[in-house]
């Protein structure tokens, strides 16, 4: 009897993904997510970005519709060509420093044309308060009364 409990009670569990297995997903959905939307949404993103002003790798995937992806979007940047004249360099990390190796030359680059957009770099940080984009404000007004 214990043993047609037991099997009955797994029928009734739900079915879910398995740890690294994916659900299958509809066209719609695998249309929504396709690498090259992802690509096009982040790079949409960053050229929104003010001059003059910076943004985080989070906030650039929050702005393109991608939360919790700042990873991606630093891998967008990345493997993105130089030539596409894309402001890459105003994407700094949470911080407000450069995520680029310390004392490089594209490091030395990138706030070099942030300071050439009037940027304050200071010890080699950025006031987010001051220069991140969107503002914290505005983020915050967004979420509270859903503007």
């Amino acid at each position: 009897m214990a043993a047609g409990k037991r099997a009955q009670r797994k029928r009734t569990r739900p079915v879910t993904a398995r740890a690294g297995k994916s659900m299958p997903r509809t066209r719609k959905a695998a249309a929504v997510t396709s690498p090259q939307n992802l690509e096009a949404r982040i790079l949409a993103a960053v050229r929104r970005i003010p001059r003059g002003r910076v943004s985080t790798y989070g906030d650039v995937a929050h702005v393109a519709g991608l939360p919790r992806r700042a990873r991606l979007v630093g891998t967008v940047l990345r493997q993105s060509p130089a030539e596409r004249g894309l402001p890459w360099f105003r994407v700094i990390n949470a911080s407000g420093r450069s995520s680029l190796p310390e004392g490089s030359d594209a490091q030395r680059r990138q706030w070099r044309l942030l300071e050439a957009e009037g940027v304050e770099v200071r010890k080699g940080r950025v006031d987010l308060r001051c220069y991140g984009w969107p503002s914290r404000e505005r983020q915050l007004d967004e979420l509270l009364w859903k503007i």
